[in-house]
């Protein structure tokens, strides 16, 4: 394809997925704008700035590449050989850059890309970090982390000590966390099933509210549902997604693909079933539309699936077991192997998802 993208295309990636509704035809004819070969390796992570005009990825092969979404450009490659790098995150100083790091140590690393500086390092974590997290607040300067140690962070980038450190009950084999979004709220899922609820004024006083889900299987990552925040949704060790009441952590749908895998028996095992599934980035492969009117996910096929959220809410309830609804349509167009992450852009009609390559979709609508 062409470097730059066409002018139809730029403005459609404009629209405002907001003002203009993603509604179930509009997703189905989305289609691959362009296509980035560039990293040796997985794609484990991609974050947007709070324009939407650029994006961040990490990948296994220890680059972080910052990409221009709106013209459909790379700009800038830098490498994390020494200590690696996963979960990078914009931050809300222009310029920088947290991320995590995936050897040596469990430090967050917080990076100046314009000089390629480190600024400072967040230590403290003694296990891999599987969450990480800016404030959705854009003038809040607070990031939240999770690791395998068991514990969650919530740190203020002005200071290298975190702001508090919590022991999740439960969580000795890891926990993931993620803020609502007002950022107010952060949600923790450890590995024994268990989803608690945390103030972040007053974190270590304990959860607001906790609810231990009904499954066998474990959680490897969670997000709020946009743009409120009512529901959350779980990414489970088989692949399948479990949506809950964000307010009663109710059970009500369970959204399952027969593409997705459990486990691949060719990643090097570690010391949880959490650890493994953050190995297979199964907490980045969904994500919703800023609206939320759509659940989007990637699958190992290396195909794109979504569901529309009116009808699985339309079908679902308090009933147990909850329903499992199969997936409303497949776009047109795949990656060349597993996709590994999928993120939809906050402010432009856009979805970005990464195998060993980088594809940004888009709609004609």
């Amino acid at each position: 394809m062409n470097a730059k993208l066409d002018s139809e295309t730029l403005n459609v990636l404009r629209k405002d997925p907001l003002q203009a509704a993603l509604t179930t035809s509009a997703l189905a004819d989305f289609y691959i704008a362009k296509q980035f070969p560039d990293n040796k390796a997985l794609i484990t992570s991609v974050d947007f700035d709070i324009t939407g005009t650029h994006c961040i990825t990490t990948s296994r092969d220890e680059s972080l590449r910052i990409y221009d979404c709106a013209s459909g450009t790379r700009e800038q490659v830098s490498y994390s050989k020494k200590y690696g790098c996963n979960l990078a995150q914009f931050t809300a100083q222009p310029g920088c850059v947290a991320y995590a790091s995936t050897k040596i140590n469990d430090t967050v690393r917080y990076l100046s890309y314009e000089t390629n500086q480190f600024i400072r390092y967040f230590a403290g974590h003694t296990g891999m970090v599987t969450s990480l997290q800016r404030s959705p607040n854009a003038q809040n300067t607070s990031m939240v982390s999770a690791s395998m140690d068991g514990t969650v962070r919530l740190w203020n980038l002005d200071t290298v000590k975190p702001v508090c450190t919590v022991n999740i009950e439960g969580g000795k084999n890891g926990v993931a966390a993620a803020y609502d979004p007002s950022g107010m709220v952060v949600a923790v899922a450890a590995e024994s099933q268990t989803i608690q609820l945390y103030d972040v004024r007053k974190m270590t006083k304990g959860p607001f509210t906790s609810a231990t889900i009904a499954s066998k299987l474990t959680v490897a990552g969670l997000k709020f549902m946009p743009p409120t925040g009512d529901y959350i949704l779980l990414a489970m060790s088989d692949g399948s997604i479990m949506l809950l009441d964000a307010f009663q952590l109710t059970t009500l749908a369970v959204l399952s693909s027969a593409t997705h895998n459990a486990i691949s028996p060719t990643i090097a095992p570690v010391a949880s079933a959490l650890g493994q599934m953050q190995q297979q980035c199964f907490g980045q492969k969904i994500t919703a539309t800023p609206d939320g009117r759509a659940v989007i996910a990637g699958n190992d096929n290396g195909g794109i699936v979504f569901w529309d959220f009116d009808t699985v809410l339309a079908n679902s309830g308090s009933k147990q077991p909850p329903a499992v609804h199969a997936p409303n349509g497949t776009w047109n167009g795949s990656h060349d192997g597993p996709v590994g992450v999928c993120a939809f852009n906050p402010l432009l009609m856009e979805c970005v998802t990464g195998s060993q390559s980088l594809t940004l979709w888009t709609s004609i609508y």
